[in-house]
């Protein structure tokens, strides 16, 4: 059996850059496959928060507030608030606030009129405020 230079082998591809670029696309691989999850996330966190301001608060002011702080604190507590930008989280709340509208149809139903931050205003205006 031939006596193979592991060492030699690893130095020559070491110093072509070989493996620095393989190293490098590993690293983008992973920064990019974790920067996805977070977003994910993210987005999961929002529907959460979404739902839970729908179901507790009355007016859409308060449920977009309820909403935003909710995914905030998710942020917070897995140390991501300072990954995503104020308009990245607006835009994961008005996401799920669509998402919601869409897929529960007595919210489509009921809320078809004007909207304020993708909240819908049409009870509030019922209701006087």
């Amino acid at each position: 059996m031939k006596n193979i230079d592991w060492i030699g082998i690893l130095i020559a591809l070491w110093t072509s850059g070989v493996l620095t670029a393989v190293g490098h696309a590993g690293v983008n691989l992973i920064k990019a496959n974790t920067k996805n999850k977070n977003i994910l996330m993210a987005m999961s966190w929002a529907d959460q928060g979404v739902q839970f301001a729908e179901n507790n608060f009355k007016t859409s002011e308060a449920k977009k507030k309820a909403a935003t702080n909710f995914l905030y604190d998710r942020l917070i507590a897995n140390n991501l608030p300072f990954k995503f930008s104020d308009d990245q989280v607006n835009a994961f709340i008005e996401s799920a606030v669509a998402k919601l509208h869409d897929w529960h149809p007595e919210i489509q139903e009921y809320h078809h009129d004007t909207q304020v931050g993708g909240f819908n205003k049409t009870e509030d205006t019922k209701n006087g405020i």
